[in-house]
This record gives structure tokens, sequence and C-alpha cells, in this order.
């Protein structure tokens, strides 16, 4: 409830003073000792406070503008006197305003024959001289007066932040006069709505009728009702760090999905989760969750494929045996397709996009633009699954490749690359992601490929006019001219005849370059 006039007043005792009306709290120009004709003993020492003063001048009443020098403080300051109480706060009106900073406190403000405060220094040097009492005289707005004392007061230094250190007991006749606010409560505005440990929105409990009464007991900031009393907001039973409390029967899922927090009559529980592969963290009617994408149904941390993209998802949600399969990549619009799955090498759901084989019966790589981009073969001699359908297959997620390769020597030798993609024709299927390169093949010859255009015997995209690589290794590749003017360091689409018998090269093999087998096969980044 708003105060009209409230005077904090404290007992002293202490010696002399000048009377000066209307001076200021920090008002040190006019020298305090030089009106000393009045009082009846005079020394050249100030008085340390009213009740020194009053006891001075015992035919008179002190009442009024006087000044004092508590022990040890370093300069005599005019406060207001009520008789023998020495007045450290007076506050009747919003003419001076007490929001105020740490200084200012510190040092006093306002106007000590009206509303003011003395200063946190100077009380502090008053309550350390010996014993004071403390007395609240308190007006309420409807003309109800009463005051609060307290039996002993003492505040520490500024190193302490002038804490509090005594109160003593209290004596009050405010009983009929002022309703005190409970425990972390603070007189406020009527708020019909109160946040609560239980709704701390607020949004829930707001059945309490003001009527007429415009000011109530509320919590401070960063307070919540609990019960009848205001408490932390961390010491709510259901208060989530970072996130603040969370209403009974209320969810809660961290900004990335990867928690998920409850509050059940005042307990809070936290579980990790992870949303599927095949799922989306977004925000759904307010609330944040795992949501299966487009061509997958179920709760968000587990999905299954309405639509079988690649043989990671055969593997998932249909076989684990290799075989040829249906898919349908993500934005392709040609129908289903057939692929053959690999679901025995290196953790299994890999598609296969090439395969080579040597053998009498040599099936030709050397094809035309459309062919390559259509696909052809078959699984058992040799076939390459398509451009179109491999850009659509690249570019739906991120995927890694894996080459499988068996030299003359009949050697085995794998490379692999966590990242894999191609882009579609309109930029002639560029290679345009290959990322870092692991295996047994020795060296990484697949990055001279990188970022390099692919071409048939019919098509020529190798970035020079004075070699077709295609034409000249007669099958369909990411060829490029380097500085050393050459088109490869790895082919596995090339001549049978180049080398003898041969049906592809990769580049410094530890053992021989030539190769009798290939297979490339590619699987989302991170499946395994």
């Amino acid at each position: 409830m708003e105060l009209k006039r409230k005077l904090c007043r404290m007992f002293f005792l202490c010696l002399l003073a000048a009377r000066q009306s209307g001076a200021e709290v920090t008002q040190d120009n006019t020298n305090p000792g030089s009106d000393t004709s009045y009082f009846f003993y005079q020394d050249q020492s100030y008085p340390r406070d009213c009740k020194d003063i009053q006891d001075q001048c015992s035919t008179k009443n002190a009442t009024g503008a006087q000044v004092i020098e508590p022990d040890r403080y370093d300069a005599p300051f005019w406060v207001f006197c009520s008789g023998d109480w020495t007045i450290i706060q007076r506050r009747s009106d919003r003419l001076i305003d007490f929001s105020r900073g740490w200084d200012e406190y510190r040092d006093g403000f306002g106007f000590i024959n009206a509303n003011h405060w003395l200063g946190n220094k100077k009380v502090a040097h008053l309550t350390n001289q010996k014993t004071y009492e403390l007395r609240i005289d308190i007006e309420t707005e409807s003309g109800l007066t009463g005051f609060i004392s307290y039996g002993s007061f003492r505040i520490i230094d500024e190193f302490s932040d002038y804490s509090i250190v005594s109160v003593g007991r209290i004596n009050d006749t405010l009983e009929s006069a002022v309703t005190w606010c409970p425990t972390n409560t603070i007189p406020g505005n009527c708020n019909r709505c109160i946040a609560t440990c239980a709704d701390p929105s607020g949004t829930v409990d707001c059945s309490n009728d003001c009527g007429d009464i415009q000011q109530t007991c509320i919590c401070p900031p960063n307070y919540l009702m609990d019960g009848t009393n205001c408490i932390r907001q961390e010491d709510c039973g259901c208060h989530k760090e970072g996130h603040g409390v969370i209403a009974d029967g209320v969810s809660y899922v961290a900004p990335d999905c990867s928690e998920r927090c409850a509050c059940s009559s005042g307990v809070l529980s936290c579980v990790s989760q992870s949303c599927d592969r095949d799922a989306t963290c977004k925000e759904v009617d307010g609330v944040k969750s795992c949501s299966c994408n487009e061509g997958f149904a179920g709760n968000g941390l587990r999905c299954t494929s309405t639509i079988n993209r690649d043989c990671y998802d055969i593997m998932r949600y249909v076989s684990t045996e290799s075989g040829v399969y249906s898919i349908t990549p993500s934005g392709w619009t040609g129908g289903p397709f057939n692929v053959n799955c690999n679901m025995t090498i290196d953790g299994g759901g890999w598609t296969v996009i090439q395969r080579r084989v040597q053998t009498s019966s040599r099936y030709d790589f050397n094809r035309d633009w459309e062919t390559y981009k259509s696909g052809f073969g078959s699984y058992s001699r040799g076939f390459w699954i398509g451009n179109e359908q491999l850009y659509y297959l690249t570019n739906q997620g991120e995927y890694e490749l894996r080459i499988d390769m068996v030299n003359q020597d009949l050697s085995a030798y794998h490379a692999k690359y966590d990242l894999f993609r191609i882009n579609a024709e309109s930029d002639n299927y560029k290679l345009s992601g290959l990322g870092s390169f692991t295996g047994t093949a020795g060296y990484n010859s697949m990055t001279h490929q990188h970022n390099k255009y692919f071409s048939t015997r019919d098509r020529d995209n190798d970035g020079t006019s004075q070699y077709h690589c295609a034409d000249y290794f007669e099958g369909g590749w990411w060829y490029g001219r380097d500085p050393g003017n050459h088109c490869i360091n790895c082919d596995l689409n090339w001549m049978y005849t180049y080398y003898g018998s041969t049906i592809g090269f990769w580049y410094n093999l530890p053992g021989s370059d030539d190769l009798l087998y290939t297979e490339m096969k590619i699987r989302p980044r991170g499946a395994n």
C-alpha cells in the first residue's frame, strides 16, 4: 500500500549543534560552528547526535536542523532533529526521487527538513557509537498512523555493503493501521493474475478479484508465489537452469530437441533424446519437438519411411539382406527405380552406383551422354546407376563414398570419402563435393577429379579444346586437365584395352595401379 508519510527516526545520545532551516543534506558551505551563542554549554567539539543536543539544551526543544559530528567522522554535517531523535529518512510525497545509485545512497540526498536520505556512511558512523533505537513512524493513505521501534539498530561500513547487523526487539502500535506483507513480498499494485511456481506465466490463477484494493503484497522480480510466500525462481521445484520455471503439467524441450523435461506435482524430471535421422527439430504449435520429415511417419524420435529413398532406408525398414530393391529419392519424379544394395561391407546400407568386373565377356563403358545420364548395364557384369539418379541421391542429404578395388596382383584396397555430391545436368554433373580421404588405397587419387565436369565421348567438358579426355580413354568420367596436362589420377570407367585387360586405374596403389574389379557405393554420411 502506498505510504503517504514515512519517517525513520533514530534514538541517539550526544551533545551540541547550530540550527538552520532548509539545509540540504550535502551542504557544507556554512560553517557549522559559527553560531554557538545560543547554547548554554559551549565546546569546540560538535555533538554526536540529536540526543547530545537535547541534553545540553534542556530549556529548549532541539527540534529542527542541527549540526552533528559522530565519533571518527571526517567532518560535521547537518541533520534534522525531532527532540532527541535523529531523523535519517523522511518521505511524504514523490517530489524527491528515491531511485538512486550506490554513491548517492552512500553520501545522502534530498533536503533534511523535507524528503531525504541522510546517507549510509553517516548512519554507519552514528550507529556504531553506542546502542541506538530505530523508530519508524507511518501514516497510511487513509490517515491511519502507527510506529514500529527496534531496540538495537546498527549497520556496518561500505566494505561490507552497509549491511544491517542488528535490529533488536520490536515494539509497535501498527496492528490496526498496517497490513504487513509476508516473507519476501513487497507492496505493489494489485494484479489479478498471480505468477506461482506451478503457473510461472500467471495465466491460470486469475481468480483473485482486487475489488477496491489498489495495492497488495506481491512478489518482487525473479520471485514466484509458493503458497503464501514468495520464493526465488530457482528454488521452485521445477526450475530449469537457463530456461526458468516449468509450469506443473507442462513439458519443456531444449531448443535443439536434445532434452525433454516435465513438471509433475512440483517435481522436475528430464531425459536426454535425439531426433531421428529422418526428423527435424522444429516448433509446432509453439512447442519445440522432433517431427518426422516428409515421407516418414512416427513420433520424431523414431521415424519409419513411407518411401525408401536409398539402401540405408531399405536396411532400416525393409531388409538387411544384400540384393536389388526399389527406391525413390527425395524430389525424384520419375517413379521408383531399382538399385543394388550392399548390406555387408562396413556396416551395410550402401547404394551401389557403379560396378565393373573383368570377365571374358567385356562390358563396354564407352557410352554417350544420354546413356550415362539414364544408366546402363547389369548387376552381374557391370553397370552405371545413371547420373540423373546419382544427382538426386546425393542431393537429398550428405552422402559418403566408398570405392572397393582389386588390382592385377589380386590385392584388395578401398578408398573412402566422407562427402560425395554431384551437381545437376545443367552444371554437367560436376563433382562438386568430395570430402576427406581414408582407406587402404594409399594415395588420394580421386581428389584430382574434384570440381571437374562429367564428360563422355560425345560431350567434351574437360576444360581444354586441345584434348578430349573421354574420347581418348573411351569412357565417361569427371575428366579435367591439371598443370601437368594429365586427364586423370583415377578412372574407373575407362577402356578395357588401354593397358592390357584392365578395367580401371588408380594412381599409386601400394601394388599395381591397374584394376580388375571396382565397386563405387554411397551411404548417408554418419549412418554407420
